[in-house]
């Protein structure tokens, strides 16, 4: 039995200490492999952002250059269809990352409100196009013009830094969210949003 007892207890403890040095080296694998993960997801979503903006200010580039009678866009053999197309595309494409963002931050009111502005900013070139009428941004200094820019960097900036926390909102907290993104009140305000950040 002293054989046993003098091989026994030391095997035992090799044996725990291996078994628990794999417990915690696969658990803390797998937390840094979720973080990378979730890391370039917001990578991810900050370069679809930053593609649609370049699809943003090309359309309007496009329909500025474009808009000779002002005619507003009624019918597919207009001049103006393709960027209606793409102005309305790009905005569906950002509303769905909003949603996206809704569903997988913790937004403050602020980050809510920047969000809206950024979604109504977007939809200001189908607006224009629809009227027929140019955007007119012919200045760094007009303001939309200039709201449209701080928006997008600061949205930019949101998306590539990591969240505080890599919990997830509940489903009434990313509605909440995202009824607070797409509200109507942004129509309005989403120029004087900007304005926070300069």
């Amino acid at each position: 039995m002293p054989l046993v007892e003098s091989i026994g207890a030391p095997l035992l403890t090799v044996a725990a200490t291996l078994g628990g040095g794999w417990l915690v080296s696969t658990r803390v694998t797998d937390r840094w492999e979720q973080i990378r993960r979730s890391r370039e997801m917001d990578l991810a979503a900050a370069a679809d952002f930053q593609r649609l903006y370049g699809e943003f200010v090309a359309v309007w580039k496009t329909w500025d250059a474009l808009t000779d009678g002002h005619t507003p866009v009624a019918t597919t053999e207009h001049v103006g269809w393709g960027c209606l197309e793409r102005a309305t595309a790009a905005e569906g494409q950002i509303e769905a990352l909003m949603a996206k963002l809704a569903a997988e931050r913790f937004l403050t009111e602020d980050d809510i409100a920047m969000l809206g502005g950024v979604r109504q900013a977007f939809k200001v070139v189908r607006r224009s196009i629809r009227r027929g009428r140019p955007l007119g941004w012919g200045s760094s200094s007009t303001a939309p013009y200039l709201a449209i820019k701080t928006l997008s960097a600061a949205t930019s900036v949101l998306l590539s830094t990591p969240p505080r926390t890599r919990r997830r909102p509940s489903a009434a907290v990313a509605a909440r969210n995202f009824k607070g993104i797409t509200d109507n009140r942004h129509e309005t305000t989403w120029i004087d949003t900007a304005q926070r950040y300069l």
